[in-house]
């Protein structure tokens, strides 16, 4: 049906996912599901103008209707002198492994023990450790099939299994809450009682907190709360969002705006990245890209549209679902770790505080990067950890703040598909009591 309207070029994705997912509590099964996904979309360009539509139903006539749909729209859109489709053949595709064959055989039963294990292994941590709300084992199995209109077909499948627990800490009259993840392409990678045991770490750690002084201080952030910095800033590297004036770094591509101890990279070929894949989701092969080198603004992230206006090749950071057009995104976004422990992290601090939590970034300015958030911690007097206090506010600017670190720590940890370590910072402003 396509080739009998004579489209310039078309675009076939299909995608499946399958998922499980076991829960468990007192050491039984709280609930055991199992979920699949599968979808079929199509592109199609005529005489400059794109066409896009998608199925849920994969027997004929669905099919038949979404292609109809797809060349129904191409008519009545405006003409696009960018509009265009990678053609499959112009590339070469490097190997990526994720597909864990061996994790799939392990037995249901065995995930169910590991999801007991899981829970086990946190409550056994602490005895202040009083409930589980959730202790989970998941599987997800992907694939996904592109074809082009010369009928070049490609195609990824990969694994992702996970652990996470959310439990609750009680002494004292007070409590909190606290969990840990962890996901991987391959099932023995799971570490479940390193899971439970740092989930018991988090919410025991903040029991009783205090108010924090009013200060301007040092400060050193962990790894995960880097991570949902770095997560904040990803959107600026988007052409996209630099073309509509939506980016913090519009313009500013080779300053010097960062710290020069932060390098940050985006590499969807990284070993073991959850985000991995030989291709992107418009068939661009995947690639490796600096965004921060050493403190210099370095890239900036293309799918084939975008970079087609700017003259530019295509970075393979297109994304989707099978209800959307692609989209650019990043894929294994992470810093590149330094050589501090976290105790040089702190040393030499006579007074600040860790920063554990930062609440509500999503709040901050996409386009300045001000932000004033609640945060959490734990003080640092003369190099130590000392209390924990809650409830003080941080404010600032985003790239002020990637300024001001002066030391990277050597805990790069990946929280899905964004890594980060933790860093120093030589000064915060904290609003306390």
């Amino acid at each position: 049906m396509l080739e009998q309207n004579n489209p310039e070029q078309f675009e076939i994705y299909f995608q499946r996912r399958t998922s499980t997912r076991i829960d468990a509590k007192q050491q039984q099964i709280d609930s055991l599901s199992r979920s699949e996904d599968v979808g079929m979309a199509v592109r199609v360009i005529k005489d400059r103008k794109q066409g896009f539509s998608f199925t849920t139903s994969l027997n004929r006539p669905a099919i038949e209707r979404m292609v109809k749909s797809a060349l129904d729209i191409a008519a009545v859109m405006p003409e696009d002198d960018f509009a265009g489709l990678p053609v499959f053949s112009t590339f070469v595709y490097p190997e990526v492994d994720a597909w864990d064959s061996k994790g799939i055989l392990v037995p249901m039963n065995r995930k169910v023990e590991m999801a007991k294990e899981l829970e086990a292994a946190c409550r056994t941590a602490d005895s202040r450790i009083q409930g589980i709300r959730s202790a989970v084992i998941s599987e997800s199995l992907g694939e996904v099939h592109l074809m082009d209109s010369s009928g070049d077909h490609i195609h990824h499948h990969g694994t992702v299994y996970g652990a996470s627990i959310s439990c609750k800490a009680e002494q004292n009259g007070d409590n909190q809450v606290g969990g840990d993840m962890q996901y991987v392409n391959f099932l023995d990678l799971l570490n479940i009682k390193s899971v439970g045991t740092v989930a018991a770490e988090r919410a025991t750690e903040l029991l009783n907190a205090g108010d924090a002084p009013t200060m301007s201080c040092p400060a050193v952030f962990r790894n995960s709360v880097v991570v949902d910095l770095i997560d904040f800033l990803s959107s600026s590297f988007s052409a996209e969002e630099i073309e509509k004036g939506r980016s913090m770094l519009a313009g500013k591509d080779g300053q010097h705006l960062f710290s020069e101890h932060i390098t940050l990279i985006d590499d969807g070929l990284l070993a073991g990245g959850l985000a991995s894949s030989p291709f992107d989701a418009e068939g661009c092969p995947s690639q490796k890209t600096i965004l921060i080198d050493r403190g210099f603004v370095a890239g900036t992230l293309y799918d084939t549209y975008h970079a087609r206006k700017a003259g530019k090749a295509s970075t393979g950071n297109a994304s989707r679902g099978i209800k959307s057009l692609p989209e650019i995104s990043t894929t294994n976004l992470f810093m590149q770790p330094g050589r501090r422990t976290q105790e040089q992290l702190l040393d030499g601090i006579s007074k600040g505080v860790l920063i554990t939590h930062l609440m509500g970034l999503h709040t901050a300015n996409a386009v300045t990067g001000d932000f004033s958030l609640g945060a959490s911690g734990i003080l640092i007097e003369n190099g130590k950890l000392t209390r924990p206090v809650r409830g003080f506010a941080v404010a600032g600017n985003v790239l002020e703040l990637l300024r001001k670190v002066t030391d990277v720590g050597n805990d790069l940890r990946f929280f899905g598909s964004v890594g980060a370590p933790s860093v120093r910072i030589s000064e915060i402003s904290v609003a306390g009591k």
